[in-house]
């Protein structure tokens, strides 16, 4: 009989590396997001939002200029952002469409446009009819767009540039 030795031992201790060091980056970003620690959740700002919450939604997308968001719920001051551009400010609106669903006591949507140190927020919880507003304060280019949800459910917008 010949003794055979198993060639997997390098891969077992690369395979245990791997997850000590995946364990260890996770571990640290959620030490990080708790703390608060360069996770920036402030809507006004002019910088990428990160949520550290949840969104029950049904459908994003963003396509030939028309940014669609349809979503059932989302934790307290969940914000989703699309980044758009101006083309002309003097004559060109913004134009959202959106209806919630439910609106429990209290709760808010809230429209932020955001371009550098011009931010601009607007309440949409209740719209009866779609909003135009111009886009005369900003300057021509990339605008982050904003939907602050604040308890509000069952949410279907359609928001454009035009």
């Amino acid at each position: 009989m010949i003794k055979q030795e198993t060639h997997h031992l390098k891969l077992i201790i690369a395979g245990i590396v791997s997850m000590a060091l995946m364990a260890a980056c996770l571990t640290g970003f959620i030490v990080s997001a708790a703390a608060g620690n360069g996770v920036n959740t402030d809507a006004s700002s002019s910088h990428r939002v990160w949520n550290l919450g949840a969104i029950s939604m049904n459908h994003s997308s963003y396509l030939d200029g028309v940014w669609k968001l349809d979503f059932r719920s989302a934790s307290e001051g969940f914000v989703k952002e699309q980044d758009m551009v101006i083309e002309d400010s003097g004559t060109q609106l913004l134009y959202a469409d959106i209806s919630c669903g439910t609106v429990p006591e209290g709760a808010t949507l809230v429209l932020w446009l955001v371009q550098g140190d011009v931010v601009k927020s607007i309440d949409v919880t209740g719209l009866s009819e779609p909003l135009a507003y111009p886009l005369d304060v900003f300057e021509n280019g990339k605008i982050h767009v904003r939907l602050q949800i604040n308890g509000v459910e069952n949410t279907v917008s359609e928001i454009s540039i035009q």
